[in-house]
């Protein structure tokens, strides 16, 4: 990786997987570079964006956090954190690539796909697309499964997670690129494997 992206990393550190989703920001932007290894797009935009996309998390309390993953929490309830989060994860991100002096244009650009990764309704570029795919991918990932395994889902639940992850592939406007589409059916394809091990 990069020495700037290295730099990126290192000080989004301390930030990072807040939500008892060890490893999330690591996958994430894993994926995001499979991605750019089979789709034209902007690594300089790409990669910074897909590291610092969750960092937000960290300036929430533990019980706003934590309302991603209650069953019981209403579905408004979720979305106004989904927003607390992407407006605090745009602040730290803006501290972040100051302190390096990361181009400014740079800089707009990642923030706005900050802004909007969990909420946003389409696409508005390849880049944002890319991060928003390999974000979502995260979720088809064996990293994913070992996070609700330690929520002590059942092997039940993992199934019913399972199929709706295989339904969501061909949702229009779920993912962004027909390579993710195709990553998300193998990684799928693994955790089934997987699940029946449970």
């Amino acid at each position: 990786m990069d020495l700037k992206f290295e730099k990126i990393k290192q000080l989004a550190s301390p930030y990072q997987d807040k939500r008892k989703d060890e490893g999330h920001a690591e996958t994430v932007t894993n994926f995001a570079i499979k991605l750019l290894g089979l789709e034209k797009a902007d690594e300089n935009i790409v990669i910074p964006a897909a590291i610092l996309h969750d960092i937000g998390w960290s300036q929430l309390p533990d019980e706003q956090r934590l309302i991603i993953w209650n069953p019981l929490a209403i579905k408004e309830e979720k979305k106004l954190v989904r927003f607390a989060h992407q407006e605090q994860g745009v602040k730290l991100a803006k501290q972040i690539l100051e302190e390096i002096n990361y181009p400014q244009d740079k800089i707009k650009e990642i923030l706005e796909i900050i802004s909007q990764h969990d909420t946003r309704q389409g696409f508005i570029s390849k880049n944002e697309g890319l991060v928003r795919d390999a974000d979502k991918l995260s979720r088809f990932s064996k990293n994913d499964l070992l996070t609700l395994r330690k929520q002590n889902k059942t092997k039940q639940e993992l199934q019913k997670i399972y199929k709706k992850l295989q339904d969501q592939i061909n949702e229009e406007n779920f993912f962004y690129s027909e390579k993710a589409k195709q990553i998300a059916r193998e990684e799928l394809k693994n955790r089934k494997n997987e699940i029946v091990k449970c």
